[in-house]
């Protein structure tokens, strides 16, 4: 009978992030291949959220505006995920590590760990998709637009062009 350790565990949870792999790689793909023109921006300010795909995931196009100097949003892509699904992840995945989730969840709460809590940040740091856990959904959310990023380039241009002070 295998412990299970902390390695073991990050190795599951390293996995489970794997798991997602096909979504996260759509994800990116079509955050690529999207052009965000100036209507399709004007929509979404407009609705706040659009479908731009529904086979195999229903993929949606979110703004949310920032208050902000610039008057500024971010645009993401999302994916709702039944919460289920990830749960049969994990439930498998411990199984093929020859541990049941009753047993990783025993030994998260006597070392106090949060294995959901490790996978969205492995997720995040993998993919750069943030995820979040709501009610009986898990939002997936590749930000593709960030206004923010421009103001602060031009705030780092302005630094550059002022040039070192004498």
């Amino acid at each position: 009978m295998f412990t299970l350790t902390y390695d073991l565990w990050e190795e599951i949870i390293d996995e489970i992030a794997l798991a997602h792999d096909s979504l996260f790689a759509a994800m990116h793909q079509r955050a690529e291949d999207l052009q965000l023109s100036a209507a399709l921006i004007d929509d979404l300010k407009s609705k706040k959220e659009l479908t731009i795909a529904n086979d195999p995931w229903e993929l949606k196009l979110n703004l949310e505006f920032i208050e902000d100097k610039i008057n500024g949003f971010i645009i993401w892509l999302a994916v709702d995920e039944p919460l289920e699904v990830l749960e049969e992840i994990k439930v498998n995945v411990a199984s093929d590590h020859g541990f049941s989730l009753e047993e990783v969840v025993g030994f998260e709460l006597e070392h106090g760990l949060d294995m959901q809590e490790e996978i969205f940040v492995e997720m995040e740091e993998c993919y750069g998709v943030r995820a979040e856990a709501k009610e009986n959904v898990v939002t997936y959310e590749l930000v593709i637009f960030d206004s923010q990023d421009i103001d602060d380039s031009q705030s780092c241009d302005l630094a550059w062009q002022e040039g070192p002070e004498n």
